[in-house]
């Protein structure tokens, strides 16, 4: 009997016999009431609730078992499905509240289960990560909730936070994006501040399924562009990331200029410094090196990471780098730039100083120095 309704699982509602499927529900191992209770509650909601109380506590918590719960919470048998989250493991309960949180939005009877469970659990909530329920969850209640709990502020567990605040974000959007530029400009913990900033990208969509929400993401942009020049580096940093993933390449290279201010020099542009070498084997076999010395003029666009690519670009049009062909033997060039601008000249000389002695070889009696003309990128 047990197999042959496991086997009718896609029978009509109308056909099937609510009586025989209680029974059989009674009767059926854990994994095979899964299946049938589902059966049931589309077959008479009122019969699968009264069953509930026997049928969800011997669940196991697999794809199976959450539909059944699911199925459970939509009959209005919410508060069987809340005892038996409280003996799952965390894992468990983890699953369960995904797999909740996937049919939140098309669920009343879900919808208020979940506001139902704050308001049994309190903190629990949060701690238990029932938020992750909430993400795509876009109701004036479940938008309620994460409000207030972003409103709280960091507690002891600032993870924690950090995760609401995503998930917050994400929930409502754009709306979130004011809400999010004032806490980023009221918080004085730059560790905060990065995940703040961070969260703007989440409110974009960034990274979903759905792809980025390019007015959300314009909107983001300007609202971090307005308040960036007040935040330390740390932040300063984070913001350049963000606005490279809310696709605003422009601001996110200007932002240099903020990060770097105390560095800019009398035209608003930052000094950077290129060491590039050129060791050699001669076809005699004696060993060769020559060295490149230049400074590198930015007009306050390019990041200490991008530099050495921009530096290869010019050099490879500007510089003859053919000693090794010179000597008819073989060798390698070598590109040093510095890892922050410089304030001036003397800065630039003490690095200089310190890559050459590092890289000259002591078996070249004479390397060749090269003093060229700045290098504008």
């Amino acid at each position: 009997m047990l197999l042959s309704l496991l086997l009718s699982l896609t029978v009509h509602a109308a056909d099937c016999d609510a009586v025989e499927l209680s029974k059989s529900i009674k009767d059926a191992t854990p994994h095979e009431a899964a299946p049938l209770f589902v059966q049931l509650a589309q077959c008479d909601a009122a019969a699968a609730k009264k069953t509930a109380k026997t049928a969800i506590p011997q669940l196991v918590a697999e794809s199976a078992g959450f539909e059944a719960a699911i199925a459970a919470i939509n009959v209005g048998a919410g508060e069987s499905v809340m005892d038996w989250m409280a003996t799952r493991q965390q894992d468990e309960r983890s699953r369960a509240v995904r797999s909740y949180g996937k049919q939140c939005q098309e669920s009343e009877a879900i919808q208020k289960f979940l506001v139902d469970a704050h308001g049994k659990l309190g903190d629990n909530f949060w701690t238990e990560r029932w938020y992750r329920a909430l993400t795509e969850c876009r109701t004036d209640a479940i938008t309620g909730l994460l409000q207030a709990r972003v409103d709280q502020g960091p507690s002891e567990d600032r993870g924690l936070y950090f995760a609401v605040v995503e998930v917050y974000a994400a929930n409502v959007g754009i709306t979130a994006v004011p809400k999010l530029q004032t806490l980023i400009s009221e918080e004085s913990d730059v560790e905060t501040q990065v995940n703040l900033i961070q969260a703007l990208a989440d409110a974009a969509q960034a990274g979903t399924v759905q792809g980025l929400n390019v007015k959300t993401a314009a909107a983001a942009a300007e609202s971090l562009k307005s308040i960036v020049t007040n935040l330390p580096a740390r932040a300063v940093d984070q913001a350049r990331i963000t606005l490279r993933v809310l696709q605003d390449e422009q601001g996110s290279d200007a932002l240099v200029k903020v990060r770097y201010n105390d560095k800019l020099q009398d035209d608003e542009g930052l000094l950077y410094g290129a060491v590039v070498f050129e060791n050699a084997t001669c076809k005699n076999g004696k060993e060769a090196q020559r060295y490149h010395v230049a400074e590198v003029l930015d007009p306050g666009q390019t990041w200490p990471d991008q530099v050495e690519e921009k530096v290869k670009s010019s050099v490879e049009v500007s510089w003859k780098l053919n000693m090794a062909e010179r000597c008819k033997g073989e060798g390698e060039v070598l590109y040093f730039t510095s890892d922050v601008p410089f304030k001036d000249k003397s800065e630039m000389k003490v690095w200089v100083k310190s890559v050459l002695s590092k890289q000259t070889k002591a078996s070249v009696k004479k390397p060749v120095r090269i003093d060229e003309e700045p290098l504008a990128i």
